[in-house]
């Protein structure tokens, strides 16, 4: 048997040796990008996810605020002319809403009605055929009606089918905005919404003539 040292090992199984711990070393450095990629593919997915999520639940709280502004119509409609007047409020800020979406007791975001400022687009008549004199809910159909005289009936007159009032249109805006100190990281939304108010034709807002 023919016994080698270090110094007299065979070349050829010298190169070999290196190439194979080479490609060793740069197939583990491929295995530690390739798993480093993954990984920050995953958590940026997960943050997108995240994100959106926040987002839209963002969106559904600003949508039920705008409702509530909505549906509190008269209040709505005098906040817009006198100062301490709001549908809502936030550390003192009128039409704004701070709200906490994860439920630590923090508030997240803020829910602010206007920018722009609501404005009345246009008023569209109301033909008498458009009113429904026997729903329960719209005791002011009969008012507006022309054709069989009501007591209490809305001031104003209407010819060629027209009723006594008119729908103005309302174009109405509510913004979200994270808070500098929330966890969650909603991108801003807003919404925007028409709102058709029935108004008397001898009180049409000024705004809307």
């Amino acid at each position: 048997m023919i016994m080698y040292t270090m110094d007299h090992y065979p070349k050829t199984h010298r190169v070999q040796a290196g190439a194979v711990l080479v490609i060793a070393l740069i197939m583990l450095l491929v295995s530690t990008l390739i798993a480093v990629a993954t990984f920050e593919m995953g958590s940026n997915n997960f943050l997108v996810v995240a994100n959106l999520e926040s987002q839209r639940q963002a969106q559904r709280v600003a949508e039920a605020k705008l409702e509530e502004a909505i549906s509190d119509w008269d209040t709505f409609e005098s906040s817009l002319m006198t100062p301490n007047v709001g549908v809502f409020w936030c550390q003192g800020r009128k039409n704004h809403e701070c709200v906490d979406l994860n439920e630590d007791a923090i508030a997240d975001i803020e829910i602010y009605l206007g920018d722009p400022n609501p404005f009345c687009t246009r008023v569209e008549p109301i033909k008498n055929n458009d009113l429904n004199l026997n729903d329960p809910d719209d005791p002011d159909a009969q008012g507006c009606f022309i054709g069989t005289p009501q007591s209490g009936a809305v001031d104003g007159a209407g010819s060629g089918g027209m009723s006594m009032c008119s729908d103005a249109v309302w174009d109405i805006h509510i913004n979200v905005k994270d808070l500098p100190w929330s966890d969650s990281k909603p991108s801003r939304v807003t919404v925007r919404q028409g709102v058709g108010v029935r108004v008397s034709n001898n009180s049409i807002p000024p705004e809307c003539r």
